[in-house]
């Protein structure tokens, strides 16, 4: 069992509000490669902006960081094994969730209101991942991993005219999350939640049930 690293949150403590990016690919997730995580990895330097991330302590995924990266880019990023999410994605100097899209993690994040940058990794997180971005429109897809385009469209998150759009759209879905939830939670009905926010959107519904 991982053991989440509680400094996380004395290190988002420190920083602005709405500035951090936290990055994890979840629990279950395998490894992306180390091209990926190299790109990545460089991408989020590249921002100039502080970051969360949330990597496994093990070669699979830390061998594809670039040599010293840990040191090039302290006091800016912080790197754990584990993070408590909820906690985290609750904080508020997140402003970004790059996020593999689990349906676990999408809620969370709709929960506390953070604008996502998608990378799915398999099965239904493609999905998730189009309610993301074409039907909620609260976030935006990773092309492809590269860093160039996780730096562009990370700052297309957190800056400008477009985050702004992305965050209202964001507040809105979180509202009526919650006050779907509620009314489910007050049904003792955990499923009718999934329902209730997917309700307007049929096409897309049935595809999710088939998977």
């Amino acid at each position: 069992m991982w053991q989440a690293d509680s400094t996380c949150i004395r290190w988002l403590d420190a920083q602005p509000a709405a500035s951090v990016v936290y990055v994890s690919f979840g629990s279950w997730v395998g490894p992306i490669g180390h091209d990926k995580i190299r790109e990545l990895a460089l991408g989020l330097e590249a921002t100039g902006r502080p970051f969360l991330w949330a990597i496994k302590d093990d070669p699979s995924w830390r061998a594809g960081l670039p040599a010293g990266y840990a040191g090039s880019v302290a006091g800016r990023g912080k790197l754990v094994d584990w993070a408590p999410q909820d906690d985290v994605l609750g904080h508020a100097a997140v402003g970004c969730y790059l996020t593999h899209c689990g349906w676990n993690s999408t809620v969370e994040a709709i929960q506390h209101g953070v604008r996502m940058l998608c990378c799915p990794v398999s099965g239904d997180q493609f999905i998730n991942c189009a309610y993301i971005t074409r039907v909620w429109e609260v976030g935006l897809k990773l092309g492809s991993v590269r860093r160039d385009v996780v730096r562009d469209c990370i700052e297309r998150i957190m800056g400008g005219a477009e985050g702004t759009r992305l965050q209202e759209k964001m507040d809105a879905l979180r509202q009526r999350a919650v006050t779907a939830e509620a009314r489910c939670l007050a049904q003792g009905n955990l499923r009718s939640f999934v329902n209730e926010i997917k309700r307007d959107h049929p096409l897309l519904t049935q595809i999710y049930n088939i998977l």
